[in-house]
């Protein structure tokens, strides 16, 4: 039998992925082999990782056009180590090539996605056949992520495996273990500043709801519409009781979290939302708009949190008044609650996946 040999390939491979990539060194039976697209990108700034078995195919940045050479490294890393396997996202040009490459040379493919958002028919039905030509399996964040591929683009359920959108959990669990309910002085939103996160509907509905009388509002994060949040803040007079931070250190974030005593993503857009594992590993309650698309796993209304609808202010305003209300025991056993359900998505369960695809001899 063939040793399994497989290459994980991302724009740039950060904290996030490279949990992953542990896991799946530990759990999978063959050799993993990492690749990232490019050797710097202009949002994260992650750091590139240092390991024999990985190689940038590109050293400009992630924005920067460099389709050749970016093409031709990966034909080497597929020749040089007689990879059985690819998995990557979908989202851009490069990938197509290095998909349907594969495909050509009988090198089983596995899609990444989180997107659960119809485009409309005409696109729906070309990204279907883009789709079916591509992957040999699809790797999905969650139900609504399943749904769209069987629904949309039409894509045999058989050939989709849910459990992509997975942190390191353990990372944010320390922290947590330490803090007593009167440590809980901020109530947390990370997030990048831009519109779709909603964060201007998150500031005026804090500033009216209880929550404000006992919490300060920490929104970790950076981006276009800072100037913006910070003119809104002073407009309110809310500088003392709302902080823009800008973005902190993957190892800053635990210790946030664990001074925090709920977890707050107000967007009108998330395919998915990471850092609501983080907050839930981190034992924090969560309160989502519906918008996002972690709910159906991850929120389990009136049990770990609330949910309410991000174009809606006085919903939302209840819902922070709701929370308001619930006593120190009641936190506790929400954020009990949350760490019990992220805790059957971690890094761990994502390289299982894997291992099951590449022990799946049929390819439908």
């Amino acid at each position: 039998m063939k040793k399994e040999s497989i290459l994980l390939i991302w724009d740039r491979i950060g904290d996030y992925h490279y949990a992953r990539v542990k896991a799946c060194e530990k759990i999978l039976q063959g050799e993993v082999f990492t690749a990232d697209l490019a050797g710097t990108d202009a949002l994260y700034k992650w750091k590139s990782i240092e390991h024999t078995k990985h190689t940038i195919l590109s050293i400009k940045s992630a924005e920067e056009p460099d389709f050749m050479n970016r093409f031709f490294a990966f034909r080497k890393i597929i020749k040089s180590h007689s990879i059985t396997t690819v998995a990557m996202p979908y989202g851009r040009s490069e990938y197509h090539v290095f998909l349907l490459y594969a495909r050509l040379k009988g090198i089983r493919t596995i899609v990444f996605s989180e997107s659960w958002y119809s485009r409309g028919l005409v696109k729906d039905f070309l990204k279907s056949i883009l789709l079916k030509t591509l992957g040999s399996k699809f790797f999905v964040s969650g139900q609504r992520a399943h749904h769209h591929f069987t629904t949309n683009y039409n894509i045999h359920s058989d050939k989709i495996k849910i459990g992509y959108s997975v942190v390191d959990n353990e990372h944010f669990i320390q922290a947590s273990n330490n803090t007593s309910p009167s440590d809980k002085k901020y109530v947390i939103c990370v997030a990048r500043y831009s519109e779709e996160k909603n964060l201007e509907f998150l500031i005026r509905c804090f500033a009216t709801s209880v929550l404000s009388e006992k919490y300060t509002l920490l929104i970790i994060g950076d981006g276009p519409q800072r100037s913006v949040l910070n003119q809104l803040i002073e407009s309110l007079a809310l500088t003392d009781k709302v902080k823009l931070t800008g973005w902190v250190s993957y190892k800053e974030l635990p210790a946030l979290y664990a001074s925090s005593a709920c977890f707050i993503l107000p967007s009108t857009f998330e395919p998915w939302g990471l850092v609501v594992n983080e907050a839930m590993a981190a034992s924090l309650p969560i309160l989502l708009s519906r918008a996002c698309g972690c709910c159906p796993e991850l929120l389990e209304d009136d049990r770990n949190g609330f949910v309410f609808d991000p174009l809606n202010s006085l919903e939302c305003i209840a819902v922070f008044n709701r929370f308001a209300e619930l006593s120190d025991e009641d936190i506790h056993q929400f954020g009990t609650h949350s760490k019990k359900l992220i805790d059957q998505l971690s890094p761990q369960t994502w390289a299982r996946v894997i291992e099951e695809i590449t022990h799946d001899t049929v390819q439908i």
